[in-house]
């Protein structure tokens, strides 16, 4: 038998990664495993909410981040199905720090690399090349370690007082504890690419919504001299219903991806050929609720403990702000002796807290944006409500609560709009 580890950490984004550097710093023996190699490619739509930059700040690796060159974004634009826009900054909401100005749209495998060399750097060990297939249990039923197989089919058994499943969507961990409420019932796939040359893009991210489908468009590299003329490559996130175009989609992704964005007029004329070996990533669908995050000996952190719909962009911030709650509230338990679903409650208290409103919120866009002309009378009359509209950006870049969409201020302005012109990208 081998010795056990303090922590297991199945998965090695941004939540797994981040819960093991936290560890590791404060003393726990943790081992933090994943399936791929890194750098790895992972569809994503590569945007972190300004928030997010503190939460980097505190692990220590902000400027590890920033030396990627990562593209700045100053806000947001929104067009709706029937070409209304409204656009808003993050800045305001910032008051002063210059961290959360600007979101930060980089590649998910240059910001996991970050993340996981973090968490190699703290003292976590790592191993790659592991897929975990189901878990141990002590003579309690308590999980007390991992089961995994290696890339030439040998199986693994690594003992942990603590296992944390932060292994996306399809968690290994949340299935084996039972975890999992039900299957999907909105479903959405994504289709990723990275383009090149695209034009007009500036510093604003961009959301295109139409009927059935919303694409996601935003620099993920730093241009230089801050041109805006200049066009760098650019993350394209297609969004779609699966039960709608899932069959569209299967015999020819590349078809689909470029017919598709053919259907959005503000981007389509901004494309450059959409040829091989353009490479597209796929994922989906999103909504995966859990019953519960915590169970005797074990935890979920990220994708793996629930998830909705990408469309607000938020899931890098909530998976980097959930580690550090579950870091907190683990190394209390491991130096308790005690990791309990019991001990561990409150993480998940903690955690459901911080997360309701923006679960809410994104429950509530989803809501609009799947009716199209709710989408339209919402954009039509946001163009005329700048502080409505300052105020939503920054509450989906996690800088303001939700509940603050409901101040008198914020909806007299949504009801009654304003003569001050709104921001323009």
């Amino acid at each position: 038998m081998s010795t056990p580890f303090d922590a297991i950490i199945v998965g090695a984004g941004p939540a797994g990664s981040a819960t093991a550097l936290l560890l590791a710093r404060a003393g726990h023996e943790v081992l933090l495993l994943d399936r791929r190699e890194f750098p790895r490619a992972k569809p994503c739509g590569d945007c972190l909410s300004p928030e997010a930059s503190r939460v980097l700040d505190r692990l220590g690796l902000l400027a590890d981040v920033l030396a990627m060159r990562p593209a700045r974004l100053n806000g947001w634009r929104i067009i709706s199905p029937a070409g209304h826009a409204f656009a808003a900054t993050f800045a305001p909401a910032a008051n002063g720090d210059p961290r959360v100005e600007t979101a930060i749209s980089l590649r998910r495998e240059l910001l996991d690399a970050v993340l996981f060399e973090g968490a190699r750097r703290a003292g976590a060990e790592v191993r790659t090349g592991l897929h975990v297939t189901d878990l141990l249990r002590d003579v309690r039923g308590q999980a007390s370690g991992v089961e995994a197989r290696d890339h030439d089919g040998r199986t693994l058994r690594l003992h942990g007082r603590l296992v944390i499943g932060a292994d996306g969507l399809r968690s290994v961990v949340a299935r084996r504890l039972g975890l999992v409420r039900r299957a999907p019932r909105l479903r959405k796939l994504s289709l990723t690419a990275h383009v090149p040359g695209i034009t007009g893009l500036g510093r604003f991210g961009e959301m295109h919504i139409a009927a059935g489908a919303c694409v996601g468009v935003a620099p993920v590299e730093e241009v230089e001299g801050h041109d805006v003329a200049a066009s760098p490559l650019a993350n394209v996130t297609l969004v779609v219903d699966a039960d709608r175009f899932g069959r569209d989609v299967a015999p020819d992704p590349l078809a689909f991806f470029a017919c598709t964005l053919a259907r959005f007029p503000a981007i389509a004329s901004r494309l450059p050929p959409l040829d091989p070996p353009l490479r597209l990533l796929a994922s989906g669908p999103f909504d995966w609720p859990t019953r519960a995050v915590v169970a005797d000996g074990a935890a979920l952190v990220g994708d793996a403990a629930g998830y909705f719909d990408p469309f607000t962009g938020q899931g890098i911030y909530q998976a980097l702000a959930s580690a550090e709650l579950l870091a907190e509230e683990a190394d209390l338990a491991l130096r308790r002796g005690d990791v309990s679903a019991r001990a561990l409650r409150r993480y998940a208290t903690r955690r459901h807290r911080a997360l309701r409103g923006a679960r809410m919120l994104q429950h509530l866009i989803d809501h609009v944006v799947r009716r199209p002309p709710f989408a339209d009378a919402a954009v039509r009359r946001l163009a005329r409500a700048p502080a409505a509209a300052a105020a939503l950006i920054a509450a989906t870049g996690d800088l303001l609560p939700p509940r603050r969409l409901l101040s008198p201020a914020v909806a007299l302005s949504f009801v009654f709009g304003s003569r001050r012109r709104p921001e323009a990208p």
